[in-house]
């Protein structure tokens, strides 16, 4: 009987193990998690006719995710040129979608603008600071020609 006790023991103690280090490894995964979370900035972009609104005015270089929402009855479509990005087409959005799209972006001004012929002309476009080392490429100074082959500025 003390056979049967002792290995009910061992069992019992290496299960306790494997716990304890299932629960440290589960924490130190979460305290990666929450420290990735806590860098990625989101902006939100939401799109009507002739108007783009940006829920932010100033991000952090590095990884940014837009999040664009369609709120007009309009199809439209969303461009980027600056902090690093000669010119980059994030595509389009049907009315009433919410689509997201991560682009990494280095510091200084961001254009964004909807190419779709007159809409930018109409008061589509809108821009972000990107706080932090400094990169070649558009400013939203200049005429910016995406991808799409639509230009503004």
């Amino acid at each position: 009987m003390d056979r049967v006790h002792g290995h009910h023991k061992r069992t019992a103690a290496i299960a306790a193990g494997v716990a304890l280090a299932l629960a440290v490894a589960g924490a130190a995964y979460a305290a990666v998690a929450a420290r990735s979370t806590a860098t990625a900035a989101t902006v939100k972009v939401t799109e009507s006719e002739y108007h783009i609104k940006l829920s932010t005015t100033s991000v952090k270089a590095g990884n940014i995710t837009f999040v664009i929402h369609n709120g007009g009855k309009l199809l439209h479509k969303l461009d980027i040129s600056g902090g690093g990005v000669t010119a980059l087409a994030l595509g389009a959005t049907k009315p009433g979608t919410t689509r997201t799209k991560t682009v990494k972006l280095a510091g200084g001004r961001l254009s964004l603008w909807c190419p779709i012929p007159g809409h930018a002309s109409l008061g589509m476009k809108a821009s972000l600071k990107i706080a932090g080392a400094s990169a070649g490429g558009g400013t939203g100074t200049t005429p910016q020609t995406t991808t799409s082959g639509y230009t503004w500025g």
